[in-house]
């Protein structure tokens, strides 16, 4: 977290500062994103001239992701008043600017990187949008206050190849937004005259995916790594298998190097040979326990499932009809990851409730209590509700209705 005194000036100056120690980590989050889309380490492997080497992806990186952002964002956000005000400006403006989307974004960012970023801005048409910033051009500044405070927000965009031409810079407080251009270096070029934005508050949004800002899979890349390896490795033996030295014993092939070679040429164009009755030709083959191997496969995928938190959907125990119960202890993990997310998303979430709430008061909307919102979420998990409803059935005369329904899987306020 980048922190700085309380009340100290921000000036373009100091922006630079920060992005050049930003860009100096960003070695970690290209390794992250390099991993989600599939090129991993073991495509760096090399070995030695003639040996087999077959590097093989097996992308459980990416699997965790898309299976995390699913469950947790598969159903779009919900908002309500909890004492029945009027909040539609506010749901209005979340529904033209594709919230759904965004929040999508932010939550796959947020699984890969650890953490990710929205900017809130106005169009051509003075209207409030959203844009998800990837979190390699973007962070946040906060102060050393206990509440830790957000000073101010970067976004810096390269411009050319991999920032050859320089780059733009957006540098967001609280009222201002300043851009300016820098060349390669950061060497501050050209600084534009800063313009109001009217959110009341620094317009980047830091949502974490964690208390460490760890992506899902960060922490079992190294299981990912030893399952290629392996994977790989298993290829390379079956190809070796095929690939055997056939060994000749008590036969001449020739009597000159050159004979020879044309002898064992004909021999593997045809398929056949002829020796005489003291000879013999046999294959050299390596041995390898293929059930040894299988059952080290499943354990380090088994770890990677146990370490990240999300199970592997395809197993055998998540098939026939479990019960409620059941599937909820076999996504418990899963589930309580899930929760964890939820809690930094949301704070994410009523700052972004907050700016769009000012930036509509000073257009003369009504003050928005952005605390009497409720943000809801639905997961994307099976529900058995034929138990459901037979668990309901038999409380009906027990416990209130208004009990009853938080039982159903179908969110009705």
């Amino acid at each position: 977290m980048f922190i700085i005194p309380e009340n100290t000036i921000i000036t373009p100056q100091l922006a630079v500062k920060f992005i050049i120690s930003h860009a100096a980590g960003n070695e970690r989050l290209d390794r992250l994103y390099s991993y989600y889309i599939g090129t991993h380490d073991i495509l760096s492997r090399s070995k030695g001239s003639g040996a087999a080497n077959n590097r093989l992806v097996c992308n459980h990186a990416k699997y965790i992701t898309d299976c995390t952002t699913g469950y947790f964002l598969g159903s779009p956000v919900r908002y309500v008043s909890r004492s029945g005000n009027d909040i539609s400006a506010v749901t209005d403006v979340l529904k033209h600017a594709d919230s759904e989307t965004q929040d999508i974004d932010l939550t796959r960012f947020g699984s890969i990187f650890g953490t990710s970023y929205e900017m809130l801005y106005m169009n051509e048409n003075s209207e409030i949008r959203l844009a998800s910033l990837d979190p390699r051009s973007a962070f946040v500044v906060y102060d050393d206050t206990v509440e830790q405070k957000p000073v101010f927000g970067v976004y810096y965009l390269p411009l050319g190849e991999g920032g050859g031409k320089g780059y733009r810079v957006y540098l967001c407080t609280g009222s201002e937004i300043t851009e300016f251009f820098t060349d390669p270096s950061f060497g501050i070029k050209k600084v534009m005259e800063p313009y109001e934005h009217y959110f009341g508050g620094v317009p980047i949004i830091e949502y974490y995916n964690n208390w460490d800002k760890q992506g899902d899979f960060e922490q079992v890349t190294s299981l990912i790594d030893a399952y290629n390896t392996l994977q790989s490795d298993r290829v390379n033996d079956k190809e070796q298998f095929v690939d055997s030295l056939l060994v000749i014993k008590g036969q001449l092939l020739g009597d000159t190097p050159e004979e020879e070679s044309s002898t064992f040429n004909a021999i593997r164009k045809y398929g056949v040979m002829t020796i005489d009755d003291t000879g013999d030709a046999k294959w050299l083959t390596r041995q390898f326990d293929e059930n040894a191997v299988d059952v080290l496969r499943r354990s380090i995928e088994s770890d990677i499932h146990k370490f990240s938190g999300v199970p592997c959907m395809n197993d055998e125990s998540f098939s026939g009809n479990s019960s409620g119960v059941a599937m909820k202890y076999k996504l418990l993990a899963f589930e309580q990851m899930t929760k964890i997310k939820e809690r930094y998303f949301t704070e994410g979430l009523k700052i972004r409730l907050q700016l769009i709430a000012n930036a509509l008061s000073v257009r003369g909307y009504a003050k928005t209590d952005v605390g009497d919102i409720r943000i809801i979420y639905t997961h994307s998990l099976p529900q058995n509700e034929s138990e459901i409803a037979q668990t309901v059935n038999l409380l009906k005369d027990i416990v209130p209705a208004e009990k009853l329904v938080k039982l159903l899987p179908y969110d009705l306020d």
